[in-house]
């Protein structure tokens, strides 16, 4: 029978309490009651419009913060929370005119954004430079080629043996992997709103539980309208990642393939597995398939995320189970502990690409003062807030020629349902096909 909070599972849209990264007081920002007048103004705050608020902020640009719920409500407090210290692959990255080579020279060097700014604002979001593994069961020349590659770029990265796995991990189930030195774990709900409690400290208004309705031209300015207030702004910028279910600029909400996800979290796990599982305490993910990303929180709890099936978002004790198979069979251990369920959730993320794991975030100049820094998919950790400071000081600047990713103009992608069709009906029933069978050595 179908439960009322179905519906909420499967549009990832069940309440941000439900996720583990949600805890400890977080300020609630009141609702636009006015009408203002600011340089910018900012519509999401997730972990992209934070960033953008935060460095206007910090240059003295008068910037209006405006979210539909409370920072961090959308993907920014449902994802797995890794900081992943290397770009994925941008498929269209050679169609640039500079083929992406300065956005690859900015990531390089602010790949440790994140740590930076917890650390220069004093942020405290259980953020953790304690790299990450890689591990698979055989070896991969892809996997050796990018080690290559990240290594030439000056990243701290090898290529490790069963016995180095053996160290870092605390099983001998892989035999092959990858160790970036680099990266490692945020709680992404704290630091978002950490960044939006830094801009509020610089001068930035922020306001929450204000939904935007419309965004109409005022003579050669815009006015954001939310329910009982208004901003105009020479500038706005949108940072909705998918704009789902908005009504203004509705072009946008076409722009992308949605995927939905699922999060996982344990209850605290105790000193026997902590002295057992991850015992060099970096993130982990298993290559090809990558199904049961693992993070250990600075609650000791491990965190994992994986896509549902169709229409079963709402089994938690199935996602869970799956889980607790996995670690079952990694490591031995844990059969003879009982490792409890702490929390459940899902979320829908944006990606632009339609292929797995191939996101490529876009700014689109949706009229003439009007942004949209979109489509962040898997590492929107990093790469959000630093485009976000990119974007950010290239307005402040008045130098729009800094801008890292070509301006476009929104176009539908042809069949958006066809990416998470293929991931939910397809991808994924295989991985946890391969997975029952023990993890077949692909």
């Amino acid at each position: 029978m179908k439960r009322p909070d179905d519906d909420a599972y499967e549009a990832g849209a069940v309440p941000i309490v439900r996720s583990a990264w949600v805890a400890g007081d977080v300020r609630a920002w009141p609702a636009l009651k006015s009408d203002l007048d600011v340089d910018v103004a900012v519509v999401g705050a997730g972990v992209v419009g934070a960033s953008v608020a935060l460095h206007l902020a910090e240059r003295g640009v008068r910037v209006a913060l405006i979210e539909a719920r409370q920072p961090g409500d959308g993907a920014s407090g449902r994802n797995a929370g890794q900081v992943l210290p290397y770009l994925g692959k941008l498929v269209d990255r050679a169609s640039w005119p500079d083929r992406g080579e300065r956005l690859l020279d900015y990531f390089v060097q602010h790949r440790n954004i994140v740590f930076d700014l917890c650390e220069r604002h004093g942020i405290d979001a259980d953020a953790a430079p304690c790299g990450m593994v890689g591990a698979a069961y055989r070896e991969y020349a892809s996997m050796t080629k990018n080690v290559r590659y990240w290594r030439g770029l000056g990243y701290d990265v090898d290529v490790v043996d069963r016995g180095r796995l053996r160290e870092l991990l605390g099983t001998d189930r892989y035999s092959f992997g990858v160790h970036w030195r680099e990266g490692g774990r945020v709680n992404p709900h704290r630091f978002t709103n950490g960044m939006v409690d830094a801009a509020a400290r610089s001068g930035a208004l922020v306001f929450g539980d204000s939904p935007v309705e419309s965004c109409m031209p005022a003579g050669r300015r815009w006015c954001v309208r939310t329910p009982h207030g208004g901003v105009t702004a020479s500038t706005v910028v949108l940072c909705t990642n998918g704009h789902a279910d908005n009504a203004f600029f509705p072009e946008l909400a076409g722009t992308h393939y949605p995927l939905l996800a699922c999060g996982v979290a344990t209850t605290p796990l105790p000193k026997p597995l902590l002295d057992v599982i991850d015992p060099g305490r970096v993130v982990m993910s298993q290559y090809p398939l990558g199904l049961f990303p693992l993070v250990l929180d600075g609650m000791n709890r491990l965190i994992s995320a994986t896509i549902p099936a169709p229409g079963r978002a709402n089994d938690a004790g199935r996602y869970f189970g799956y889980l607790l198979r996995y670690l079952n069979r990694t490591w031995p251990e844990t059969r003879d502990h009982p490792i409890g369920l702490d929390a459940y959730w899902t979320g829908m993320t944006a990606n632009s690409a339609p292929a797995y794991q191939a996101g490529s975030p876009r700014l689109y100049r949706v009229a003439d003062g009007v942004f949209a820094l979109l489509n962040f998919g898997a590492g929107g950790n990093v790469i959000g807030p630093m485009l976000g400071m990119n974007l950010a000081h290239a307005l402040a600047d008045d130098r729009h020629q800094d801008l890292l990713l070509p301006v476009q103009t929104p176009v539908s992608v042809a069949s958006p349902g066809r990416f998470e069709w293929k991931i939910r009906h397809l991808m994924i029933p295989f991985a946890r096909f391969i997975d029952r069978l023990g993890g077949l050595r692909i």
